[in-house]
């Protein structure tokens, strides 16, 4: 599988997890900042993202 569609697999992931009030601030910075914002670079997509990798890895090493 190629990066690219696994990097949107993951930013999909994020906006499902989002509560209504972050969503509505998601579509509100995205409108607000348009080409300029970036979910990938954003602070709660990247805690996000090393929580579920350190999740993985835990889920990993508790099968070795």
């Amino acid at each position: 599988m190629s990066e690219a569609p696994n990097k949107q697999m993951l930013l999909d992931k994020y906006i499902e997890s989002l509560s209504e009030k972050e969503l509505k601030a998601y579509h509100i910075a995205k409108s607000h900042l348009g080409s300029s914002f970036s979910l990938e670079k954003s602070r709660g997509f990247i805690d996000w993202k090393k929580k579920i990798e350190s999740q993985s890895i835990g889920l990993l090493t508790a099968n070795i």
